[in-house]
């Protein structure tokens, strides 16, 4: 079916100029501009390709959830190699119910982590076929970690159904870990940072797409020091954007060109932060994958924190695969 390209992005909600640009680096003669009609085959090209970048992007985790903190001490190790969070099912712990992500802390270890929640199930553990009642995905997660934590006083017993909440396998290195304790990150620190986390969108936009914007740029000294190729002149000229000569403006060009929105600030647009310190990197500086719209307090406080640092990386691998540093890939 022949489609326009702004209703092709409304369909995978993406920014039309997105779209426009993918489309012309696709050589599809058509796409003109962001009403352009595309015959057929075309629009299949086009689709397929969005579907592509699509699927090799993970899902965000730093986006509007419902975060709740739950002790997990006694069952710590269990909990982080079956990625399994238990509680009796009782109006105790309803606190739980409708979370999205939970916050895994051990206060003997100092650790917390925090974990997306894939499926809660809940099942009565002295029946002989408990497990037929559980997706079958999970059953060998569940008997593993059972096993490991029936012999804990307080946790899988009692007469009561139990809950189980089955959270991501996503890598947290434990570098990444020992930056979750109180000695690496204040009890202040930690407030700020959990007010990030329960409602990112406030603090950070992040683009829509991770691409490379300009090869071999890296960070001048002066403002008005980088000279745009020809070739990235027509590219912003065809987005609607300008060359941004300043100290930072090609990460800026970069971010806008791959869908990013900067929320106003006073007179400028939040700062461009580069989650990766790409400035001398010539690779990173203006990948749009690791650059990130945040507002001026987020900004600060990214720059002071190591929690923080960690956490927009791992989103940055999260939302696009991009982990520069091979941090959470071989972990």
């Amino acid at each position: 079916m022949a489609k326009r390209i702004f209703d092709i992005s409304n369909e995978f909600g993406l920014h039309p100029k997105v779209v426009l640009a993918k489309a012309r680096e696709l050589n599809i003669a058509q796409a003109k501009v962001v009403s352009s009609l595309l015959d057929e085959n075309d629009t299949s090209r086009l689709e397929m390709e969005l579907l592509k970048g699509s699927s090799e992007q993970m899902k965000p985790s730093l986006k509007n959830s419902r975060l709740v903190e739950v002790q997990a001490g006694l069952t710590w190790l269990a909990a982080m190699k079956y990625r399994i969070y238990s509680c009796p099912d009782t109006p105790i712990y309803d606190f739980v119910l409708g979370a999205t992500v939970l916050l895994l802390n051990s206060n003997v270890r100092g650790r917390r982590v925090l974990l997306n929640i894939e499926a809660v199930e809940a099942c009565d553990l002295r029946a002989p076929s408990f497990l037929e009642v559980i997706p079958e995905k999970f059953r060998d997660r569940l008997s593993g970690y059972k096993r490991e934590v029936e012999t804990i006083r307080g946790i899988l017993d009692g007469d009561c159904k139990h809950r189980f909440y089955f959270l991501n396998t996503e890598s947290w290195p434990e570098e990444m870990q020992k930056q979750t304790t109180p000695a690496m990150t204040p009890p202040t620190e930690w407030v700020a940072i959990l007010s990030i986390l329960t409602d990112p969108k406030q603090f950070f936009q992040w683009p829509q797409l991770g691409i490379l914007f300009w090869p071999n740029c890296v960070r001048t000294e002066r403002d008005g020091e980088h000279i745009f190729p020809d070739e990235l002149v027509i590219q912003l000229e065809r987005l609607g954007l300008k060359p941004d000569s300043r100290t930072n403006g090609p990460a800026i060009n970069s971010f806008q060109a791959a869908g990013g929105k900067r929320p106003t600030w006073g007179n400028e647009g939040w700062p461009i932060y580069h989650v990766f310190n790409g400035a001398d990197n010539g690779n990173l500086f203006t990948h749009s994958a690791g650059l990130v719209a945040a507002h001026p307090v987020a900004h600060h406080l990214a720059h002071q924190s190591g929690l923080l640092k960690w956490l927009l990386q791992r989103e940055a691998f999260l939302r696009f695969g991009f982990d520069p540093k091979r941090i959470f890939v071989e972990t």
